[in-house]
Protein backbone atom coordinates (compact mmCIF):
# COMPACT_ATOMS: atom_id res chain seq x y z
CA UNK A 1 0.00 0.00 0.00
CA UNK A 2 1.30 3.43 -0.85
CA UNK A 3 1.24 6.29 1.61
CA UNK A 4 -0.47 8.68 -0.80
CA UNK A 5 -3.99 8.08 -1.94
CA UNK A 6 -5.57 9.80 -4.94
CA UNK A 7 -8.83 10.10 -2.99
CA UNK A 8 -9.28 11.87 0.37
CA UNK A 9 -9.88 9.60 3.36
CA UNK A 10 -13.21 11.28 4.11
CA UNK A 11 -14.51 10.23 0.67
CA UNK A 12 -13.25 6.66 1.09
CA UNK A 13 -14.95 6.34 4.48
CA UNK A 14 -18.23 7.83 3.23
CA UNK A 15 -18.32 5.50 0.20
CA UNK A 16 -17.67 2.51 2.47
CA UNK A 17 -20.50 3.65 4.75
CA UNK A 18 -22.89 3.98 1.82
CA UNK A 19 -22.02 0.47 0.65
CA UNK A 20 -22.31 -1.14 4.09
CA UNK A 21 -25.50 0.71 5.04
CA UNK A 22 -27.20 -0.19 1.76
CA UNK A 23 -27.57 3.52 0.87
CA UNK A 24 -28.55 4.60 4.36
CA UNK A 25 -31.10 1.97 5.35
CA UNK A 26 -29.05 -0.04 7.89
CA UNK A 27 -26.80 1.28 10.70
CA UNK A 28 -23.13 0.22 10.44
CA UNK A 29 -20.93 -0.75 13.37
CA UNK A 30 -17.49 0.80 13.69
CA UNK A 31 -15.87 -2.66 13.56
CA UNK A 32 -17.63 -3.50 10.29
CA UNK A 33 -16.45 -0.18 8.84
CA UNK A 34 -12.85 -0.84 9.87
CA UNK A 35 -13.03 -4.33 8.34
CA UNK A 36 -14.39 -2.91 5.06
CA UNK A 37 -11.65 -0.29 4.94
CA UNK A 38 -9.01 -2.99 5.47
CA UNK A 39 -10.54 -5.03 2.63
CA UNK A 40 -10.13 -1.95 0.41
CA UNK A 41 -6.47 -1.70 1.38
CA UNK A 42 -6.84 1.29 3.70
CA UNK A 43 -5.05 0.95 7.02
CA UNK A 44 -6.81 3.57 9.16
CA UNK A 45 -6.22 3.99 12.87
CA UNK A 46 -9.22 4.34 15.18
CA UNK A 47 -8.07 7.85 16.01
CA UNK A 48 -8.00 8.94 12.36
CA UNK A 49 -11.34 7.23 11.75
CA UNK A 50 -12.86 9.07 14.72
CA UNK A 51 -11.71 12.40 13.24
CA UNK A 52 -13.25 11.57 9.87
CA UNK A 53 -16.51 10.40 11.45
CA UNK A 54 -16.68 13.57 13.55
CA UNK A 55 -16.21 15.70 10.43
CA UNK A 56 -18.92 13.75 8.57
CA UNK A 57 -21.27 14.17 11.52
CA UNK A 58 -20.63 17.92 11.78
CA UNK A 59 -21.29 18.25 8.04
CA UNK A 60 -24.59 16.39 8.51
CA UNK A 61 -23.81 13.32 6.39
CA UNK A 62 -24.00 10.79 9.22
CA UNK A 63 -25.21 10.40 12.78
CA UNK A 64 -23.61 8.24 15.45
CA UNK A 65 -24.86 6.55 18.56
CA UNK A 66 -23.44 4.10 21.05
CA UNK A 67 -25.01 0.74 21.69
CA UNK A 68 -23.43 -0.80 24.77
CA UNK A 69 -19.77 -1.07 23.72
CA UNK A 70 -20.29 -0.49 20.02
CA UNK A 71 -20.46 2.67 17.93
CA UNK A 72 -23.26 2.60 15.36
CA UNK A 73 -23.14 4.90 12.36
CA UNK A 74 -26.22 5.85 10.33
CA UNK A 75 -26.02 7.60 6.98
CA UNK A 76 -28.50 10.46 6.77
CA UNK A 77 -30.67 10.63 3.70
CA UNK A 78 -30.66 13.88 1.74
CA UNK A 79 -33.89 15.83 1.78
Amino acid sequence: MSIWSPQPLINIVYEALLKLSKDGTVPVSELDLIAELKRRGEDVSRRDLAKVLMTLEILGYISTQTSRRELLISVRKGE
